[in-house]
């Protein structure tokens, strides 16, 4: 055998970080820089965030994904990593929509304020449907995919 196998061993100096504190050490960073720059700087293009940038606030250097929204600056984990990327879209396609018409794009028939996608599509203000329902909240007109944040 010319080549062997070399089995690639877990770094020990990794670390695992969760969710609340990905969270955290965003809102440090962003408070420790000057006033003219936010938490998307931490941003990659497939929304990912680099933590590579937050490890002085995390503790150490992690090969875990999170992502975020550009829009709502929610942050996600890596099995949520298509809900920023969604979020997003339909949230330049709601601000656009209310901006031309000065109407919300709601869903008569449902409950709870919720995104009409046909609505935004007919109209062309949405070239994608997201998979599941997007609701406006009442917080600057904001995005959210949770259904109890009006419970």
């Amino acid at each position: 055998m010319l080549f062997k196998r070399i089995k690639k061993e877990p770094d020990p100096r990794l670390i695992t970080v969760t969710l609340p504190e990905v969270k955290q050490a965003v809102r440090q960073f962003e408070k420790d820089m000057p006033a003219a720059i936010n938490r998307t700087v931490l941003m990659k293009d497939d929304k990912s965030i680099d933590l590579s940038r937050l490890a002085r606030y995390l503790g150490g250097k992690t090969e875990q994904k999170f992502y975020m929204s550009r829009e709502t600056f929610e942050i996600f984990e890596e099995a949520e990593k298509d809900i920023p990327y969604f979020l997003d879209m339909v949230q330049l396609a709601v601000d656009n929509y209310i901006s031309d018409t000065g109407k919300l794009p709601l869903r008569e028939e449902a409950s709870l304020p919720e995104v009409h996608y046909h609505l935004l599509s007919s109209q062309r203000y949405l070239k994608e449907t997201p998979p599941f329902p997007l609701y406006i909240t009442a917080d600057e007109l904001m995005l959210t995919h949770r259904a109890e944040h009006f419970k």
